[in-house]
């Protein structure tokens, strides 16, 4: 059996080693001749060199170079015409993407997953004003910094806002009703999607149950969200009510703009800042463990996290 061996160079780039695969291209740490800064490169595979994608890619090397926000990741460099495969250059985010974070038992605490929507809620606002409907944000796209500083990644989805694209892209689970039908986007549709990464962030589940993408489709389309509480009882109502208004099917029902979402999004995170609550303490919890907890916590109010540990709770309180 033949061996492929590994790629070393790409243009003017050393290849350090592979990042990650995306549905069209590779992504690489890499370092640029003559500098010992890393940056990933982002290159088109060669079973996705036809005009559409490279169209496509094109329009995200374009739209890379024009943003300038402190939670995008900036485009540094790109060459269309690389004979082994058109390419761009990118900052490289020493951090982590948040799909290590939307399970039940590795979910983070929720006011880092609150911080991160808001810093993410303002880069797609400032897109939004550039004209621009991300298309595919989801936890994979975001990257979480050891800092604190969320950047939002991946415009290779990207269209104007009011037009539809030449083919319906994005990732399923995060699509707005009217993205899976081909419709034109505005702002409202990443705002949808944004509302889906964040129950998925706080719940480690999706917002429908299907077996397929089809009866997936079938459940965007037509049915509504499962309540948030069914996975994270202890949620103020505040917050889940934020997750349901993003998530309207009919666009006219959501928040209207950024500044709307963002607004409310503000509210509920001081509503949990100014309670003595522990939100965490849910965290990766069944809902009976969640009931025996709820119940303890409105019976002491003297409750602390070294009196009552996850280690001291006996194991019929649930799985």
């Amino acid at each position: 059996m033949s061996v492929t061996p590994p790629i070393l160079r790409i243009g003017p780039y050393s290849i350090v080693r592979e990042l990650g695969e995306g549905a069209t291209s590779n992504v690489y740490l890499a370092l640029r001749d003559g500098s010992y800064a890393s940056v990933a490169l982002k290159q088109l595979r060669r079973a996705s060199q036809s005009e559409l994608h490279k169209s496509m890619f094109t329009a995200e090397v374009e739209l890379g170079r024009t943003m300038q926000h402190r939670n995008i990741v900036r485009v540094l460099d790109a060459d269309l015409k690389e004979k082994t495969g058109a390419y761009l250059v990118m900052e490289y985010i020493n951090g982590k993407s948040l799909d290590r974070h939307d399970k039940v038992e590795n979910l983070l605490p929720i006011d880092k997953v609150l911080s991160v929507t808001t810093q993410v809620a303002e880069a797609l606002k400032y897109a939004a004003e550039m004209g621009v409907v991300h298309r595919d944000v989801k936890p994979g796209n975001i990257i979480l910094m050891p800092n604190g500083v969320a950047k939002l990644a991946d415009f290779g989805c990207a269209i104007p806002v009011s037009e539809m694209g030449a083919v319906v892209a994005g990732s399923l689970a995060y699509m707005s009703p009217e993205q899976i039908e081909g419709e034109a986007l505005d702002a409202r549709s990443d705002i949808y999607s944004l509302g889906a990464v964040l129950y998925r962030l706080l719940t480690g589940h999706y917002t429908f149950e299907a077996d397929n993408q089809f009866d997936a489709r079938i459940a965007i389309l037509n049915f509504p969200i499962t309540p948030i509480d069914t996975y994270r009882k202890a949620l103020p109502k505040i917050l889940a009510d934020v997750v349901e208004r993003a998530m309207q099917k009919d666009p006219a029902q959501r928040y209207a703009n950024w500044d709307e979402f963002i607004a409310d999004l503000n509210k509920a995170i001081q509503l949990i800042e100014a309670s003595d609550y522990d939100m965490d303490l849910y965290r990766g919890f069944s809902m009976n463990t969640q009931t025996v907890l709820s119940n303890y916590m409105s019976a002491s109010r003297e409750f602390s996290r070294s009196s009552f540990s996850r280690s001291g709770i006996p194991d019929s309180f649930g799985s």
